[in-house]
């Protein structure tokens, strides 16, 4: 075990002291490596407030009156607003190589930012000149795990590095969305970090944007990078058009458009025949693509026979309606019998001579009784 793997594994031997120094003596020379989150701040400030500084920051004595921050960045931040003129500190007796993957390697102590724990490996990656695969090593972590912190900061430009440390920008918009962005169009990048520092935009919304700007064209992503907050209200419009469109068509919309989906689906599948029925073809591999066409074909037969149920119940109904309706006396001026013809059946009997009028004769719609002298009403 040489010395840098035995610094990192041998718990305290590294601590050499424990004491209150000047904050005005610290070299912040890692505050790059940090990601400044005013919020956080803010509320370790209040704790400090109520119960003082709790863990120690860790330094190196670099010179008399000098050390070297290693850890601890917050604390320091939050102190100064407190008013502190020092600080709790560890100071340890290990080389700043030695330190560095110390800080690393117990950052599972705490939630670290991908962007800040990316800076430290590259750190020792460039400052140092050990490979990936030995920074995984020392750290008790797979070598993927640091090609994928090293491949994040590497993507992002300077420029566009140094407004997700000022915590204007997430670090997960920073690693899911502008990375990819850079590593293919790095002014895109730039250009989108600059407007996202400006104007709040949500996870949710950052995250639909990315995926149409993915499937867009070179004109609509500049456009989408030089006003993301407008694409975004427009695409929120265009979401709310399409619910009020939802919402006024009902299930009948839904079904019919679903409908025309499998419809574009099979007339796709038909010109596909060809290509998978052919001569020559294994007894196995048709019959597999006959059973599953003959699965799709059940479908739609179900489908079809529970259209013709539901049409026929409707049908019946329908015709129950206008049954019961006809039964109730109302009935069409045309299908009754004529005013003058009841009057000449009243006004002469059989033989000529006056008789009361019978109306007891005269048929009704729907009356299939033999009348004799009596008119035969349409059939109902």
């Amino acid at each position: 075990m040489d010395a840098l793997t035995r610094s990192v594994m041998e718990p305290n031997k590294h601590i050499h002291e424990v004491t209150e120094i000047e904050i005005a003596h610290l070299d912040l020379r890692y505050a790059h490596t940090r990601v400044h989150k005013p919020e956080n701040v803010s509320s370790l400030m209040h704790s400090i407030q109520r119960c003082g500084q709790i863990v120690p920051v860790a330094a190196l004595m670099e010179k008399p009156s000098c050390f070297v921050l290693m850890d601890g960045y917050l604390r320091v931040s939050a102190l100064k607003r407190c008013g502190r003129d020092t600080v709790l500190a560890e100071i340890w007796n290990l080389k700043e190589q030695e330190a560095l993957v110390r800080v690393l390697a117990r950052s599972n102590d705490r939630r670290w930012d991908a962007i800040e724990q990316a800076a430290l490996i590259r750190e020792l990656r460039d400052k140092y000149s050990l490979s990936q695969v030995r920074i995984a090593s020392l750290l008790g972590r797979k070598q993927a795990w640091v090609s994928g912190r090293v491949a994040l900061i590497d993507a992002l430009p300077d420029d566009v590095l140094e407004i997700i440390r000022n915590g204007k920008i997430s670090t997960w918009a920073a690693s899911r969305v502008i990375a990819p962005i850079a590593r293919a169009i790095p002014a895109h990048a730039r250009m989108l970090t600059e407007n996202l520092a400006r104007e709040y935009i949500s996870t949710r919304d950052l995250s639909d944007f990315f995926r149409h700007y993915q499937k867009s064209n070179r004109t609509k992503r500049e456009k989408m990078v030089k006003e993301p907050a407008l694409f975004i209200k427009a695409l929120h419009c265009a979401e709310q058009e399409n619910q009020a469109n939802c919402l006024k068509e009902g299930p009948e919309g839904r079904w019919i458009k679903e409908l025309k989906m499998a419809g574009h689906i099979i007339r796709g599948l038909i010109k596909q025949v060809p290509s998978v029925i052919y001569e020559e073809q294994s007894s196995l591999d048709r019959r597999i693509l006959v059973t599953a066409f003959e699965d799709t074909r059940k479908l739609m037969l179900s489908l079809e026979k529970e259209i013709r149920r539901f049409s026929n119940e409707d049908n019946s109904r329908h015709k129950t309606n206008h049954s019961d309706i006809a039964s109730a006396g109302n009935q069409d001026p045309k299908d009754q019998p004529n005013p003058q013809h009841i009057k000449e059946q009243c006004s002469s009997g059989p033989a000529g001579t006056n008789k009361r009028c019978d109306f007891h004769n005269i048929p009704v719609r729907g009356d299939n009784a033999d009348h004799s002298g009596a008119f035969q009403t349409l059939q109902g």
